[in-house]
């Protein structure tokens, strides 16, 4: 005789679902092999009286299917980003002792070595104001305002030295720069000179990170072009 424990063994379809819903989200590690072991169980203890439903097995069968593609898609996805990665560290190699230009006005300097920047002016300036700030403290290093500017690029610099004509320490500083146009001051985006020391992975960015020195990395969305 059958008890009534071994005729509902078997899972319905909403169970099934539910079942199936948990381990795509990573909350159950039901298999290939366990699934299969699982249905023949079912299969093999049901209620002849009430056999499963062909509906309900059928459900199954194409809900197993369903996750199997998912996690087979899952598996090419993540093929297909270790294979950009690795393409994105070889062509980082290449960077390698190269300079770049980086955007944000990020770069390293100081100790009396010149520094460059530029930025682009569309309409002109009837003045510029260019200032260096320490980039770990944020105190102002170098200010300096220039004269009327003509529309197009223009070349920033920076001597390296503070305010006060002093050598300025080596690190890492920001370069910003104020437009001042029809008496309205506007910042522009400032592009910094930099030289690639090193490159490496960032889990929590997936892209390339570039080492300009000191330690300070830019990302490689940063660059805005490629020198020699």
């Amino acid at each position: 005789m059958i008890s009534a424990s071994t005729a509902t063994a078997y899972l319905t379809s909403g169970e099934y679902s539910d079942q199936q819903s948990a381990i795509a989200a990573g909350e159950d590690d039901l298999g290939r092999d366990a699934f299969l072991t699982l249905l023949t169980t079912q299969l093999t203890n049901q209620n002849p009286l009430e056999p499963m439903d062909n509906e309900a097995f059928v459900a199954q069968l194409a809900q197993f299917s369903s996750v199997e593609g998912i996690k087979g898609m899952q598996e090419s996805l993540e093929d297909m980003v270790s294979g950009m990665r690795q393409d994105q560290m070889m062509s980082g190699a290449n960077l390698v002792g190269k300079k770049v230009s980086v955007q944000g006005g990020l770069f390293t300097g100081g100790n009396g070595a010149p520094s460059q920047g530029s930025i682009n002016l569309p309409l002109g300036a009837d003045s510029v104001v260019v200032s260096v700030y320490d980039a770990e403290s944020g105190d102002l290093v170098f200010r300096e305002t220039q004269g009327s500017k003509m529309p197009g690029q223009t070349e920033l610099g920076w001597s390296g030295l503070n305010t006060d004509g002093s050598p300025a320490p080596a690190g890492s500083y920001v370069m910003t720069a104020n437009v001042v146009k029809d008496g309205r001051s506007e910042t522009a985006a400032v592009t910094t000179l930099a030289t690639v020391n090193s490159v490496k992975w960032n889990p929590q960015t997936q892209q390339l990170s570039l080492d300009i020195g000191n330690g300070t990395y830019v990302p490689l969305s940063a660059i805005e072009s490629i020198g020699t």
